[in-house]
């Protein structure tokens, strides 16, 4: 389990900028696409590994996937 909070709204940013389908990210993770929309919708996490295939396929560093919001004052 990660430590940190993955934002699927930064996740679907990312994605949407490079141009690339829910359905191409899931292929690049092996994973389904319900998966990876589960996760941009907020309704579930990736696993370590799943996070870790999401970083390298779509070459982004923890700060472009992280929720910075988790922990601070609202």
């Amino acid at each position: 389990m990660l430590s940190r909070k993955i934002s699927g709204d930064k996740l679907r940013r990312v994605r949407e900028d490079r141009g690339l389908s829910v359905k191409a990210v899931a292929d690049a993770v092996n994973r389904t696409p319900w998966n990876i929309y589960k996760i941009e919708q907020g309704k579930t996490q990736p696993s370590a590994v799943v996070y870790k295939a999401l970083k390298a396929a779509l070459d982004v560093g923890d700060n472009e996937l992280v929720d910075d919001t988790v922990g601070s004052a609202a």
